[in-house]
């Protein structure tokens, strides 16, 4: 019997594996909802997915595998390793999300570098992807001889912020030159203040516009929010003459 593309013959996973996934939520924990928790931490991505035939998920969740000796902090805002490394192994659920990510292009990589740490989750968080479920790795089990395919969601594709009037944000049509590198050391705050410093040492010393523009834009930079919920810090980031912008040039 021949297959149709609506044949009852067919069969499929039940899982999502080609979609548009906006994450709405992320967070570092164990997966307490696991029957089999083992403890280990892993990223976890909450938001909507949109299947190609419209089918829209509102409540769809993927996670990652931290790897070995991670630790979720702050309420799961971050992790930390026990070890002291401050990279995550490339065969980890969530190496292979930041490799799938990377190679996506230079642009995509500098967007994701401007909007902060890859052990911070607010960093994942409002990015808008295009996944697909593609070959993790795969292995024979020493037992029983199978070969067992792991298979994992991954970004495809990744929406660029737009650039607004000319300035602004860099999108993917590059209506803006990227920042030029400073080879000024940042300043020698701590915690946000130091995020903020190096973020504006990217832009020259008359783009404090842009970099105001930027740097409050959530979707650029994870802690916009931060910025503005702080009344001093939110002055000194909009003041070209505050010593913020002043250490970074």
């Amino acid at each position: 019997m021949a297959k149709t593309e609506t044949s009852s013959w067919d069969t499929e996973s039940g899982l999502l594996d080609d979609y548009d996934f906006v994450v709405e939520e992320a967070w570092f924990g164990e997966d307490e909802e696991s029957e089999n928790n083992d403890g280990k931490v892993y990223l976890f991505l909450r938001g909507e997915a949109t299947e190609e035939d419209g089918t829209e998920h509102e409540e769809h969740r993927e996670r990652y595998s931290t790897g070995k000796n991670w630790e979720a902090v702050d309420d799961g805002e971050s992790v930390e390793n026990a070890a002291g490394k401050t990279r995550f192994n490339q065969n980890a659920g969530l190496g292979k999300l930041i490799n799938a990510l990377v190679a996506l292009g230079d642009d995509e990589a500098a967007f994701l570098q401007k909007r902060g740490q890859a052990f911070d989750a607010a960093t994942f968080n409002k990015l808008k992807m295009h996944m697909k479920s593609q070959e993790a790795s795969r292995w024979t089990d020493t037992d029983t001889g199978e070969e067992i395919v792991w298979m994992l969601n991954l970004p495809t594709s990744l929406t660029l912020p737009k650039a607004k009037g000319g300035k602004g944000k860099a999108a993917r049509s590059g209506t803006k030159k990227p920042a030029k590198k400073s080879t000024k050391a940042p300043s020698k705050a701590s915690g946000l203040r130091a995020e903020i410093a190096t973020f504006a040492a990217q832009f020259d010393e008359n783009e404090h516009d842009e970099f105001v523009d930027q740097i409050l834009d959530s979707d650029i930079f994870a802690n916009a929010d931060k910025i503005v919920d702080d009344d001093e810090l939110h002055a000194d980031v909009l003041d070209p003459d505050s010593s913020l912008w002043a250490d970074a040039h």
